[in-house]
């Protein structure tokens, strides 16, 4: 048997709680990982309260259950040791210190969990401690794939990150400024001095009346981690020929980003991020040479995770919430 945190109901933070619950077997091609430290992000938070962006609520129910959670076991970050193996596993072995990042299939909330070796996971960087490690791994793969990917920036530039206190956020100012970037941060006055800590140059206090007004078109690039405003309004930060990062955005507004872009004078860029042993790699190896730093605003243990999800429901957090299983 092994302890997990169970979300067997969607709902608030009190719907979580933790139990035994039997300990899973490497199949084919899949290690088991004794995960000594995972992370408590904002996809949680959203498949828990089946808190979707308005027009995604139908499609949440169809992958993540109808009447409660299909899987009761949340968290998609975790890093630990290889406990066992199962028959033709070639890349990994017990012993190995290792990351991954399982997506929408969650179960990192748990003391062990089994993965596919081909699947998101990768070695642990030898320069950063389990909980580091594990706190990098949601932000940083979100961050880097548009930063570096899809929306690469470039020395000089001007980037304004919206949500720039959590975890994306912080990850993205990080990359940001490590590329040559200006970065201006938008988030809440009492985030101002952490998110500075984190490389932004400017905060701009999402709560001033009407500041979306006195910035169209001063940025290269606009990030918005939260869905903070429409995107027919956030594309105007950007000036023309720039570009727009909707990362959490509407229905409407992914439907209309075709009309934006021909529209607007702006590339509005969206879309899922893919989960897998390359991106993750690419991750470690920026956290190994210092260019992404773990950014970690609290630490529960796994018997205390509720505490953690009603602190992320408060919309308090900052950077990662770091859950140890130790």
């Amino acid at each position: 048997m092994m302890r997990a945190a169970l979300c067997e109901r969607f709902g608030d933070a009190s719907v979580v709680r933790v139990a035994e619950v039997p300990k899973p077997v490497p199949g084919d091609g899949e290690v088991l990982v004794r995960i000594l430290a995972s992370t408590l992000d904002s996809a949680d938070r959203r498949v828990r309260a089946l808190d979707m962006p308005p027009g995604f609520g139908p499609m949440a129910r169809l992958a993540f259950g109808f009447g409660r959670p299909r899987q009761p076991i949340l968290g998609t970050a975790l890093a630990g040791i290889v406990e066992a193996v199962g028959p033709g596993t070639s890349l990994f072995r017990p012993g190995d210190k290792v990351v991954a990042s399982t997506g929408a299939a969650q179960g990192c909330h748990a003391e062990f969990r089994v993965i596919g070796e081909r699947k998101a996971i990768a070695a642990k960087p030898a320069a950063l401690g389990f909980e580091e490690a594990a706190a990098v791994i949601f932000g940083g793969m979100t961050a880097r794939h548009f930063l570096e990917d899809k929306a690469p920036v470039t020395p000089g530039e001007t980037v304004l990150v919206i949500g720039a206190g959590g975890a994306v956020g912080v990850a993205a100012m990080q990359l940001a400024r490590e590329a040559g970037a200006k970065v201006s941060a938008c988030c809440s006055a009492g985030k101002a001095n952490w998110v500075q800590s984190q490389g932004a140059e400017s905060v701009i206090d999402y709560r001033a009346p009407g500041w979306p007004d006195a910035y169209h078109g001063a940025f290269d690039l606009v990030i918005d981690t939260v869905g903070a405003m429409p995107a027919a309004q956030s594309v105007r930060l950007a000036r023309p020929g720039g570009r727009l990062v909707a990362l959490t955005a509407s229905l409407w507004d992914f439907m209309a980003m075709p009309w934006l872009n021909a529209r607007s004078g702006r590339s509005v860029i969206g879309g899922m991020v893919p989960d897998n042993a390359e991106g993750l790699a690419r991750v470690m190896a920026r956290a190994e040479t210092g260019r992404l730093r773990p950014a970690i605003g609290a630490r529960f243990p796994l018997e205390r995770i509720g505490e953690a999800h009603a602190l992320i429901d408060g919309g308090h957090k900052t950077g990662s919430i770091v859950i140890s299983m130790g």
